[in-house]
């Protein structure tokens, strides 16, 4: 009995350091992955913003683009590009820093806290970005009508027959079904493209949570 009670102890010490090791390798592997997720976070963000403005140099030279720049209101559009590409700028960095940050970190706690920072980053780019949409729709639909003359000729048309409430109506509604179609689109497309890193990424943060308590 003595043999057996000590071979029992032996065993007890054996298995929390199968456990240890374990916990270990799960943590690596988590880490590994981790660090994967939000690298590729980053160089998704990059490709998207590399496509765009690849989409907005084809288009520089279409009927309507020249027709937008002949109402002369960079003042206006500046400002807006700038604000645009500094909130880019300033979410590539956080990505960059959280991948480095991950990548370096050698605790559960730590890669915990980073996790959350990566995905309410993600989150905060993804609203950054809707938000931004709308401004720039709703600054627009404002330019062409003050500035678009056969928008204005056709306004002026309608309001003299007494149907001003009706062309402001349709065109509103227009306006309206654009914008939530495109809004629609580009959520669609943030929750394909970055839904399923940041789904992978929550599984990790569960899981380190297991490991961490």
């Amino acid at each position: 009995m003595e043999g057996l009670d000590l071979l029992k102890k032996d065993w007890k010490k054996n298995e929390n350091s199968f456990e240890q090791v374990s916990e270990t390798q799960i943590y690596k592997m988590i880490h590994r992955s981790s660090s994967s997720i939000v690298k590729w976070i980053f160089i998704i963000s990059l490709l998207e913003f590399a496509l765009w403005s690849i989409l907005s140099f084809c288009m520089k030279d279409s009927e309507v683009m020249q027709k937008f720049e002949s109402y002369h209101v960079e003042n206006i559009m500046l400002p807006l590009y700038i604000f645009g590409y500094i909130g880019l700028v300033y979410f590539f960095f956080h990505f960059f820093m959280n991948y480095k940050k991950i990548s370096a970190t050698d605790s559960a706690r730590v890669l915990i806290s980073n996790i959350i920072n990566t995905r309410k980053k993600v989150y905060q780019y993804v609203w950054f970005n809707i938000v931004y949409g709308i401004i720039s729709s709703i600054i627009i639909t404002y330019i062409q009508l003050t500035r678009d003359k056969e928008i204005i000729e056709l306004i002026s048309d309608y309001e003299k027959a007494g149907n001003g409430v009706l062309i402001y109506s349709i065109y509103f509604f227009m306006i309206f079904v654009f914008i939530a179609v495109f809004i629609g689109f580009i959520w669609l497309f943030y929750r394909l493209i970055y839904g399923i890193l940041l789904k992978r990424l929550y599984k990790n943060y569960e899981e380190l949570k297991k490991i961490d308590l």
